[in-house]
C-alpha cells in the first residue's frame, strides 16, 4: 500500500507554501479529501486546480484520482489494523516485532516503488555501460549498498571502483576520464563527505548519479541525475533498516539495467562467475 500520508509528512518541509496549504489540508482533513472534488479541495486550501493536480505528482503519483484512491486504500488499511508499526522493545512480543518489521520494509518498498523515476534510472545504467570506469561512493550503512553495487557490476566486466574514503573518492574523481561517471548512494544528502564529493564532481565536469531519499539537499541538487527513494522506518532510526532494503532492491535492478544494455554477453559473463565462486 502506497502511504499518501507518508509521503506528504517526509517532503513536508521541503515544500513551496503552496503545497504545504495542500498538504495540511489533506493531513487534517484525509476522510474529506477521499470525497471532495478538486475544485473544493483548492478552495479549501486556498490553492488552484492545477496545483492539485500538481500536488499529486509532487508526492509520485499520477494525479488527483489516484491520490484518492490510494488514500482511500490507506485509510482502510489503518482502520482495519489499528495497530501502531513503532517498534516498542520492552512491550512488544517477539510476533510483534517480526510483524512490525516485515510491514515496514513492504511499505517502504512499495513507496519506492510508486516514487522512483525508472527513465532516469535507466539512463544511471546507460551513463554506466558508457564509462570507463563508474566511481561508487558510500559511507556509513550505505557503504554496504555500495560495496554490494561494485561486486555486481565487477561480475559484467564493467569497471567500478567503490570506496568509503572522501580522499581517496577524490582521487578518483581529479583523474578521471571524460565519459567517468560517480555514483553515491545517501540516504539523507545530507552528510558533509557526501556533499563534498559531489560538489567536486560537478566542478570537474563528473556525470554524478545519486541514490538518496532526500528531496531537496544540497547533494541532490549538484548531482546530474537522482533516483529518490523512500522509506517508512520505525522510532529505531539509527537502524536504517527498510532504507538499507530500498537502496538494495533499487541497485539490484540498477544492476539489471545495465546488463540489459549489454546484450547477451551480460548473461554468459553470470552464469561464467556464477559457475566459478559456486
Amino acid at each position: 500500500m502506497f502511504s499518501v500520508l507518508s509521503q506528504i509528512n517526509k517532503r513536508l518541509e521541503y515544500m513551496t507554501p503552496v503545497e504545504q496549504r495542500i498538504a495540511k489540508f489533506m493531513l487534517d482533513n484525509p476522510n474529506k479529501v477521499i470525497n471532495m472534488p478538486v475544485k473544493e479541495i483548492a478552495k479549501h486550501s486556498s490553492t488552484s486546480d492545477a496545483a492539485i493536480v500538481r500536488f499529486a505528482k509532487r508526492i509520485g503519483l499520477q494525479g488527483i484520482k489516484e491520490l484518492k484512491v490510494e488514500l482511500a486504500k490507506e485509510l482502510h488499511t489503518l482502520e482495519q489494523e489499528k495497530i501502531s508499526r513503532v517498534i516498542e522493545l520492552e512491550e512488544d512480543t517477539h510476533a510483534d516485532i517480526f510483524d512490525k518489521v516485515f510491514k515496514n520494509t513492504i511499505q517502504a518498498l512499495y513507496n519506492t516503488e510508486k516514487i522512483v523515476n525508472r527513465k532516469r534510472m535507466q539512463e544511471a545504467a546507460e551513463h554506466m555501460v558508457e564509462a570507463d570506469n563508474t566511481f561508487i561512493f558510500g559511507v556509513g550503512d550505505s557503504a554496504n549498498v555500495g560495496h554490494d553495487m561494485e561486486q555486481k557490476l565487477h561480475r559484467v566486466n564493467i569497471n567500478a571502483f567503490f570506496t568509503a574514503d572522501k580522499y581517496l573518492c577524490m582521487t578518483r574523481l581529479t583523474n578521471a576520464k571524460p565519459n567517468d561517471v560517480l555514483f553515491v548512494i545517501t540516504l539523507s544528502g545530507k552528510t558533509q563527505e557526501v556533499i563534498e564529493i559531489v560538489k567536486l564532481a560537478k566542478k570537474l565536469d563528473v556525470m554524478t548519479i545519486i541514490l538518496t531519499q532526500n528531496h531537496s539537499s544540497i547533494a541532490k541538487r549538484n548531482s546530474d541525475i537522482a533516483i529518490e527513494i523512500t522509506e517508512e522506518e520505525t522510532n529505531i532510526q539509527y537502524m536504517n533498516m527498510t532504507s538499507r532494503i530500498a537502496q538494495l532492491i533499487i541497485c539490484d535492478v540498477l544492476f539489471f539495467y545495465v546488463c540489459k544494455e549489454l546484450g547477451s554477453s551480460a548473461y554468459e559473463t553470470i552464469i561464467n562467475t556464477y559457475d566459478m565462486t559456486h
